[in-house]
């Protein structure tokens, strides 16, 4: 767990010289960041990061980034649950960091948990768990339909935290979120981009919000659709969008009906605006009692063509070995029927003795 604000003894907003000499390069080139470096200074502990961003941050976004901060420094009781659950969970802004021009050149964040790490280095990203059992079986044991749904609920349970503040996170993808396979729980980074009620919308591939207009920025409803996306892959262990769609209409063992409902609701929604909130999700995931109020949907796409498989097995079957080929299933080659194949041979007879008889009689 991460430790509380107290701990940082360097100030809200910290000049970049104080941070020392920086140490090793954990990541480049990702997103709005030029760079992911540890910091080695005396006053910043060893598991603070520098997110050196590409551009310097205008006023209007410094203050944005301040106010991120404030909150996650704050001792007050106001909104304390949601802020224990983000400095918790999430890779949550330490500090704003200004060169010696005084702008904005990145922020402080905490380095995500070891628990996260994979064992050869890097961080176990959830996009692990948003595919089939059998591509498990391949490697190891698959998780269980409840692991799934711990999973789920951890990732859920930050969604619900950010709306209650009503912050903006926009950037819900597999690269964000890490997934530690002991207790199941999510990490959630890149957290100094939330906003307050709308923001820049980030258009990942395959994230688009299918009711909102590409220039318009992201907002609560945008989040709504994008954490019920994350959440519905890594639940059902199906990345095609219709075919998660499909599942969820039908959810196989493991799958809570209540919890396929809202998520259905939240990604097929004829109306943006009526999407459920991420705290209902999280409610239905903890077994709670199941608020759903009147959503008209969209009628589902097409499901895409059934893949041939060796076995069919059920979601939750363990060490599931069924073998998925990417071709569609073709009938199989027709035999003639042993009628057909005789009456072929006679005809085949008649025209042999007529050549023969041609031949004779010239």
């Amino acid at each position: 767990m991460t430790a509380s604000p107290s701990k940082w003894a360097l100030p809200p907003v910290t000049p970049l010289t104080a941070l020392g000499d920086l140490g090793e390069q954990i990541a480049t080139n990702n997103g709005q960041s030029s760079a992911v470096t540890r910091v080695r200074g005396p006053r910043t502990g060893s598991d603070l990061l520098f997110k050196c961003y590409k551009r310097p941050l205008d006023d209007t976004e410094a203050d944005r980034l301040d106010r991120l901060v404030t909150f996650g420094r704050s001792d007050t009781a106001a909104g304390r649950p949601s802020l224990e659950v983000l400095l918790a969970r999430t890779s949550w802004p330490v500090a704003r960091v200004t060169d010696h021009t005084s702008a904005t050149v990145g922020c402080l964040i905490p380095m995500a948990p070891d628990a996260f790490r994979l064992p050869g280095g890097g961080f176990r990203e959830i996009d692990t768990l948003a595919r089939p059992n059998e591509r498990f079986a391949r490697n190891g044991t698959p998780p269980t339909p409840a692991q799934r749904l711990t999973a789920c609920r951890s990732l859920v349970g930050i969604a619900a935290a950010l709306e209650e503040r009503r912050l903006v996170y926009a950037d819900w993808n597999y690269a964000n979120a890490f997934w530690n396979p002991a207790d199941h729980s999510v990490y959630l980074i890149d957290m100094d981009g939330c906003a307050q009620g709308t923001g820049t919308d980030v258009h990942q591939p395959g994230w688009e919000d299918p009711l909102a207009r590409p220039d318009t920025p992201a907002d609560l409803s945008t989040d709504r659709y994008r954490v019920a996306l994350l959440t519905a892959r890594c639940l059902t262990g199906t990345r095609n969008l219709a075919e998660v769609l499909h599942t969820l209409a039908d959810p196989p063992d493991g799958v809570p009906a209540g919890v396929a409902d809202l998520l259905l609701d939240m990604l097929w929604a004829q109306n943006r605006r009526s999407r459920p909130r991420s705290s209902a999700l999280l409610a239905a995931l903890n077994d709670g009692p199941v608020v759903r109020s009147p959503v008209a949907r969209s009628p589902l796409p097409a499901r895409p063509a059934a893949r041939r498989t060796t076995a069919k097995q059920p979601f939750d079957t363990p060490n599931s070995t069924t073998r998925v080929v990417d071709t569609p299933t073709r009938p199989p080659a027709q035999t003639p029927a042993p009628q057909y194949q005789a009456a072929w041979a006679l005809a085949a007879l008649f025209l042999v003795v007529l050549v023969i008889v041609i031949i004779a009689a010239n």
